[in-house]
């Protein structure tokens, strides 16, 4: 069974620049620190730290400028953002197929269980068409 969701990317400009990944899943908002760029060929799997919110929307993250969270305080510039489905929204997986301008296909982020008994979940994020 698949929904309508919506996501949003940050650039995150701080002392360790990386991508902060925001999905809506099941009426609240996820989100992931992806340190290394998002996958751009199939079956490049890149790690994404999961990162805990305090009750922000995606509109209310689109719109600041500076944010904080465990790789530092910097500058956040707009990447991406747009709707798109969920195929499969469990715990540990999550298939998603983003219409963005620049983030666009089909997309498996996951759990591996080297992931799992980290302080922080570690996900991975693979592009898979």
């Amino acid at each position: 069974m698949s929904e309508t969701s919506n996501f949003l990317i940050h650039k995150h400009v701080t002392p360790h620049p990386h991508y902060d990944f925001y999905l809506e899943v099941g009426g609240e908002l996820k989100s992931w620190i992806i340190p290394n760029g998002l996958p751009e060929k199939t079956k490049n799997q890149i790690v994404a730290v999961e990162n805990n919110l305090l009750n922000k929307s995606i509109e209310e993250l689109e719109s600041q400028v500076m944010f904080e969270d465990s790789y530092g305080v910097g500058k956040t510039e707009f990447w991406d953002k747009g709707s798109c489905t969920l195929e499969t929204n469990k715990d540990i997986k999550i298939i998603i197929e983003p219409l963005g301008n620049k983030f666009n296909g089909k997309y498996l982020l996951h759990v591996p269980n080297w992931g799992r008994s980290t302080k922080k979940r570690l996900w991975t994020i693979e592009k898979i068409r």
